[in-house]
């Protein structure tokens, strides 16, 4: 039985504080239910999210809903703040006997039942401080429909028990178990919050008293006595006014009438101090106990709700997320799902706006995109991961109905007996796909297209080879319009316009090669405009631009490190214009082009020694 009793100079004595007083101070304050219910309600109002299959969820979300355990989660809450309560779990069979979640058929769960402390006893108390259980009953005791008690084993109870006590002789086995209650810790600051309403309110009745002065009122005799209190308590139902004696005058020994008007200066504030002292103890901030707007320039009240958020985690964490952790086990089966491998998190406590959700759907669609570019995650694997997120998170509401109708290949990009739908280069490549990377060959097809914003081409595998790493210039048109402009009658084809990265006649395993970290999110390289350029021929008869680019540099020395070979005695990162040089034109004197050059993605393939056969020019 929690102890408690009236006050002395601010201070506690021993007495009883029973369930009766407890719940009379909880129903009687509305200050106190506030105190109370804002944790509780917190606490589970935005519930929590499950991380499993969303058959599997719809499965143990709709078991969640027919046991109504939100609501008797916050009930539960709601008993531990005032004293202490609990989950009881009803099955069929006896209920003295141990429960253990194997034993849970689908829907075994008959019910979740909540009482507070004060209905369920404990008995056999196990003392033995060596023992696992020391401090936890062996039984359970409820009383019956028929007033008997009904044992229940603890296997079948799940508590919800307040802040632990300083262990001491003088306190019960059922005092240690339950602890604190949060209705204790709080009682003295409400009452006082509370007693001050009162006050005030009060003295609202006399904030305008008329007061009558009457000469000689101690010489009446009881009856006129009598009479004149009569006529005060007439006088206060209809006036507001008091009879008092007036020492009266020569000039004029009548009865006197004096207007007493009340001073509210600084009540409010007097008020809001009792409060705020219930908002300290209690660790509610003041607006979301008060539901008033935060006071002072620029305030938002946001810190206040940042606070408080951490304090309902933390009550989340510490007190809640135990107890339907107890439950979880025997939940789970009875939805009628295999616990392995599934997991939850309360939800986040704050609502964002239409505007938030939007940005952090934007943030997140980002992240997925860089992951892509990685290539560290399977593409079928990352698909299916990110429209269970999308679906989860609401962000499309109907996703999952409309990828049910379309086939699993389709949904996760992987068909291959569609061109157009086929976002695999090395797939593409093996079919002998056009691979116009740099958009200027015609109308292009859609794989080619979806081929530009894929991070590499790769191989069909990591056998050691001979490799050939290039990046397309994906702006070529911009060059050879310069080309023709400066004489030059015939260029290569966009197409096949490239910076070589590495021409490496050693075998190299290419996946040694890693991801070229200084590229963008889309995979690509950009020379901003200007800086060293120059046309020059290289080897017999090409015609290149060839200009600096610390980040080609880097990336092809990284390459050689790992393995590769390079036949020239150094790096000269290059795009070859044509291999029939303008005639009359001294390329020495010619002007370079000085636009920018945009590289898409890295293109990894078996080294082509006859690649000179092949080219063409137009």
């Amino acid at each position: 039985m929690q102890r408690f009793g009236p006050l002395m100079h601010g201070m506690m004595l021993p007495g009883f504080f029973t369930h009766q007083l407890a719940l009379a101070a909880y129903m009687q304050s509305g200050m106190m239910k506030k105190v109370i219910a804002i944790p509780a309600e917190d606490r589970v109002r935005e519930w929590r999210d499950w991380q499993a299959d969303s058959d599997k969820i719809t499965l143990i979300e709709a078991e969640e809903k027919r046991l109504e355990l939100q609501a008797k989660t916050q009930e539960a809450e709601n008993l531990r703040g005032v004293g202490g309560g609990a989950f009881i779990i009803v099955t069929a069979g006896k209920h003295a006997e141990e429960l253990k979640p194997e034993e849970i058929a689908k829907g075994g769960i008959v019910a979740i039942n909540v009482v507070s402390r004060w209905q369920i006893r404990g008995k056999d108390w196990d003392r033995e401080l060596a023992s696992p259980r020391y401090g936890l009953p062996a039984m359970w005791e409820v009383d019956n429909e028929n007033g008997a008690p009904s044992q229940i084993h603890p296997s079948r109870v799940v508590p919800f028990r307040g802040a632990r006590l300083p262990a001491g002789a003088t306190l019960s086995d059922e005092d240690k178990f339950w602890g604190d209650s949060r209705l204790m810790r709080v009682y003295t600051e409400v009452s006082r919050s509370d007693e001050t309403q009162a006050w005030f309110a009060a003295l609202v009745k006399k904030a305008k008293l008329l007061r009558f002065g009457v000469p000689g009122l101690e010489t009446y005799d009881q009856d006129q006595l009598n009479k004149r209190v009569a006529l005060i308590a007439q006088g206060e139902n209809s006036l507001n006014a008091t009879l008092f004696r007036s020492s009266g005058g020569t000039d004029d020994p009548g009865e006197t009438i004096t207007d007493y008007q009340v001073n509210w200066q600084g009540i409010p504030a007097m008020m809001d101090a009792f409060d705020q002292r219930v908002a300290a103890v209690s660790d509610i901030p003041f607006t979301r106990l008060t539901g008033r707007s935060p006071s002072g320039m620029n305030a938002t009240g946001q810190h206040d709700d940042d606070n408080w958020n951490k304090m309902v985690v933390s009550g989340q964490k510490l007190e809640t997320r135990p107890c339907l952790e107890q439950l979880d086990p025997f939940l789970l089966r009875s939805a009628g799902v295999d616990p392995t491998g599934i997991w939850w998190e309360f939800a986040p406590l704050d609502v964002p706006t239409e505007k938030e959700v939007a940005e952090t759907f934007k943030l997140v669609m980002e992240a997925v995109a860089a992951l892509i570019d990685t290539g560290m995650v399977p593409r079928e694997a990352l698909a299916q991961a990110v429209q269970n997120l999308i679906e989860e998170r609401g962000y499309m509401p109907g996703l999952a109905e409309a990828l049910k109708k379309i086939p699993e290949a389709e949904r996760f990009g992987l068909n291959p007996e569609d061109d157009g739908g086929d976002d695999d280069p090395s797939a593409i490549q093996a079919r002998g796909g056009d691979l116009d990377l740099a958009g200027s060959g015609g109308s292009g097809s859609g794989a080619a297209r979806r081929a530009v914003n894929d991070a590499a081409t790769w191989l069909s595998d990591a056998t050691p080879r001979p490799l050939y790493v290039q990046r397309k210039l994906l702006n070529a048109a911009d060059l050879i319009a310069w080309a023709k402009d400066n004489g030059f009658a015939t260029t290569l084809p966009a197409s096949d316009m490239h910076v070589t990265v590495l021409y490496s006649r050693s075998p190299v395993d290419p996946m040694k090669m890693g991801r070229d970290w200084r590229e963008d999110e889309k995979g690509q390289i950009i020379v901003r405009p200007g800086g060293p350029r120059v046309i020059e021929k290289l080897g017999e008869n090409a015609v290149v631009l060839r200009f600096a680019c610390p980040d080609l540099d880097w990336r092809h020395k990284d390459m050689i490190e790992a393995g590769g070979s390079h036949d020239w005695p150094e790096y000269a990162p290059h795009v070859t214009i044509s291999y029939t040089a303008p005639e009359g034109v001294d390329l020495d004197a010619l002007k370079p082009f000085n636009g920018a050059l945009r590289f898409g993605p890295e293109e990894f393939s078996a080294l082509d020694l006859d690649w000179k056969s092949k080219v063409s020019e137009q």
